[in-house]
């Protein structure tokens, strides 16, 4: 496990207790778990929600880490399983339904919107268009800066197939972008 973690060693990761641990990585990695979560559910009230399971996952499973892989990858693919859960559940399905029906969205505020810039918030909205499967690694490559083989063993797939999933994700990507600006 030498060198997995950015701030501690292993001698002093071991002698924190889950409490602290857990305080730790809500320090270090918090906020881009939250930003990883929304990316899945798209929704700010549902995205704190995932992240305080996530979190109550972590600490009942924290004594089970092996250090096989980095803390990181260990926590990003308990939140990438929990998010995974979520779209599955018959609760998201009628809620997805609910806000269909209703047309309602979790959109930006017109000033936050005006704030950021034109071209990435068309990148953003192609990216979160994309299917899960091309969204996650495009995201965890780009965003999260994980290696190919991190997020091969993240998702539990061969390093071939994330290749593959990035590639077809990049392609669709330049499509989408080109017809907005072609079309504009």
């Amino acid at each position: 496990m030498e060198g997995l973690l950015s701030s501690f060693d292993q001698s002093t990761w071991q002698q924190l207790n889950k409490e602290e641990m857990l305080e730790w990585l809500i320090d270090e990695y918090g906020e881009g778990l939250k930003r990883y979560i929304y990316t899945y559910v798209k929704n700010r009230t549902t995205t704190d929600d995932l992240f305080q399971e996530v979190m109550i996952t972590v600490f009942k499973k924290i004594d089970t880490f092996r250090g096989d892989s980095s803390i990181k990858t260990w926590v990003y693919r308990i939140t990438a399983n929990k998010c995974k859960d979520y779209l599955k559940s018959p609760a998201n399905r009628l809620i997805l339904w609910k806000n269909q029906f209703l047309n309602q969205s979790d959109n930006l505020t017109p000033e936050s919107r005006a704030l950021l810039d034109e071209s990435k918030v068309e990148l953003i909205e192609a990216i979160l268009k994309m299917p899960i499967k091309e969204r996650e690694v495009l995201i965890l490559y780009y965003y999260k800066d994980f290696s190919v083989k991190e997020i091969s063993h993240l998702l539990g797939l061969n390093e071939s197939t994330i290749r593959s999933r990035m590639m077809r994700a990049r392609n669709k990507l330049k499509r989408e972008l080109r017809e907005v600006y072609l079309y504009e």
